[in-house]
């Protein structure tokens, strides 16, 4: 839900940079196409760029919140990854018989407590 929502929010960014390069910088759609999803990824060739004052001033705005908007996109899409591999793990736990022995090897710093981590160290004692 929230990786769709944030590629939603970068979607309507790129849109956005479309609709003032085609009417306000006076470029055509392909031009517009590219330069705002270019501007938006950050890779930004730099052959071309704002030409009036009022696009200089929206894409001060723009670039600044679309760019935090990908950043977020690639956070949300990384948290989803690591979820449902914690799942994953966790199920493949729980399935599992876990003796008294298999608790005392994951626990690897001795002081009673098991990290997540260390629940992949109870496959390897059987």
């Amino acid at each position: 839900m929230k990786v769709g929502l944030a590629l939603g929010v970068v979607v309507l960014c790129i849109g956005g940079g479309i609709l003032i390069f085609c009417f306000v910088e006076e470029l055509n759609w392909v031009d517009s196409v590219y330069l705002s999803v270019m501007s938006v990824t950050t890779v930004g060739y730099g052959d071309r760029a704002f030409k009036t004052l009022s696009g200089r001033l929206f894409a001060s705005i723009w670039l600044l919140f679309s760019t935090m908007a990908v950043g977020r996109a690639f956070l949300y899409l990384a948290e989803a990854r690591i979820d449902k591999r914690q799942r994953r793990i966790v199920k493949w736990v729980l399935q599992r018989d876990i003796t008294v022995q298999d608790l005392l090897a994951a626990d690897v710093n001795n002081n009673g407590f098991i990290r997540f981590e260390s629940l992949t160290l109870i496959s390897s004692t059987n």
